[in-house]
């Protein structure tokens, strides 16, 4: 594996976002103006992500249109992606901790290859919950009845199970992912490990800054590159492994569990380059007052509080340490996130329950390989398909990510799309005559 970007995904290379902008759903938006009434669900497929970013936001901002139900469709290419995703899914809804314990845990686990004991044990009895809900349903609808897992294959309930059972093991011995970082590292840099401080260096001066994250400071990226520790948000001892950030990596003659991750474009892309609040984002001599640490926090708690009191965050500061007992005030019967089977996307057409379901749909740089012509037959008239672009993937040239765009517009024109200038947001598409959108972020690697 001679790439920083890796076998597996465990964080996303572009920042979160929330699919029920009024740009993704403009349509909706003028008839919930209209009326009170419940809208039909809005259905919303989601390839690759490798994180809960994206869900969380949306989940989090759903409180802008009260009367608008809408479901989540997940595909990954591994079980450790959804055992991660409902591990993270659950810290963000957990009732018995305060914003900040919650912010702080989810960054932990989901940045860091190194935690504290708190967190480790944290880890391990979430564990214990989750391998009651992925084999009892009616436990987890009482615990996450928003999460819907019976699509899964038997198998894939079983890996989960075990997954959550590695994680349980309290033997930290099993998964030394100190070793495994340095040895992803050697094997990435080859001679140049020796001066791997100029190799950083180099990298973040650019790549990093090159690419419009000078958020990100000089020392907090160079210190993660060293020991793959993103976020310290506590003072103690960070000495726990993560074991959410293990695999399995397949050879022809053995299995090796290990870490097969990104080690190089760092988990500060998912919450830490953008803001709502520009203060965040301001500088004072030409340097950035925050750090991209400071940000994620930032993003995170914010997301925390309107997940529990679905209003808006304005850096408030009530209830942000204390009052923990509160049940979450949206409505948990509004959204549902629904696990589809490993790889299933290059099976969904050939489904006739999934034809023309999809209104949005977003695509990973490193699952958009599966946006072929017969997927135009799951979208529904006017959806709107998001492409993340190779911006922050560093191993890439300039000329490799415009051949990458390329190719993604090649692809979605095959599949009947035209692209529109429109506000530099949107593709436009007719499919047996039916318009299509195709839709692109441009800021923060989104097309």
């Amino acid at each position: 594996m001679n790439t920083g970007f890796g076998k597996i995904v465990w964080w996303g290379f572009s920042p979160a976002l929330n699919f029920l902008n009024e740009s993704y759903i403009s349509d909706r938006s003028e008839r919930m103006k209209m009326s009170d009434e419940k809208m039909e669900s809005l259905h919303i497929l989601v390839v690759g992500a490798a994180d809960s970013r994206h869900l969380l936001k949306t989940i989090a901002k759903s409180y802008e249109h009260t009367n608008l139900p809408f479901e989540m469709y997940v595909v990954e290419n591994s079980i450790e992606s959804y055992a991660r995703q409902l591990m993270l899914l659950g810290i963000a809804f957990e009732q018995a901790k305060s914003l900040q314990e919650k912010t702080e845990l989810l960054l932990e686990v989901f940045g860091n290859t190194l935690i504290r004991q708190s967190t480790l044990n944290y880890i391990q009895n979430k564990s214990s919950e989750l391998i009651r809900m992925v084999t009892d349903f009616e436990e987890l609808k009482q615990k996450m009845p928003f999460i819907n897992l019976e699509a899964l294959k038997y198998k894939e309930r079983d890996s989960l199970e075990s997954v959550f059972k590695f994680w349980r093991n309290p033997d930290s011995t099993l998964f030394d992912i100190s070793k495994y970082w340095d040895l992803r590292l050697r094997h990435l840099l080859g001679p140049r490990f020796d001066s791997r401080d100029g190799v950083f260096d180099w990298d973040y001066n650019m790549k990093i800054l090159n690419k419009g994250a000078s958020i990100i400071s000089s020392s907090e990226y160079k210190y993660w590159r060293k020991t793959g520790i993103a976020f310290h948000l506590r003072e103690g001892d960070y000495n726990g492994p993560n074991k959410t950030l293990t695999s399995e990596h397949e050879n022809q003659q053995y299995i090796r569990r290990g870490y097969w991750g990104d080690v190089v474009s760092s988990p500060y892309l998912a919450f830490g380059i953008e803001c709502e609040d520009k203060e965040y984002l301001k500088k004072s001599n030409n340097i950035h007052c925050k750090t991209a640490q400071d940000v994620s926090a930032r993003n995170v708690t914010a997301m925390m509080y309107e997940l529990k009191y679905s209003r808006p965050y304005k850096n408030c500061t009530e209830n942000i340490f204390g009052e923990r007992e509160e049940n979450h005030k949206g409505d948990l019967n509004m959204f549902q996130i629904s696990f589809l089977p490993v790889n299933f996307i290059s099976d969904l057409n050939k489904k006739a329950c999934y034809q023309k379901l999809f209104d949005i749909v977003y695509f990973s740089n490193s699952m958009v390989h599966h946006f072929v012509p017969e997927f135009s037959t799951l979208l529904k008239r006017n959806a709107v398909v998001l492409v993340e672009t190779a911006k922050f993937i560093l191993d890439l040239t300039s000329e490799q990510e415009a051949e990458y765009i390329k190719k993604v517009t090649n692809m979605a024109e095959a599949a009947g799309c035209e692209y529109l200038d429109c506000m530099a947001v949107r593709w436009s598409a007719a499919i047996e005559n039916e318009a299509t959108e195709v839709g692109k972020e441009g800021t923060g690697g989104i097309l």
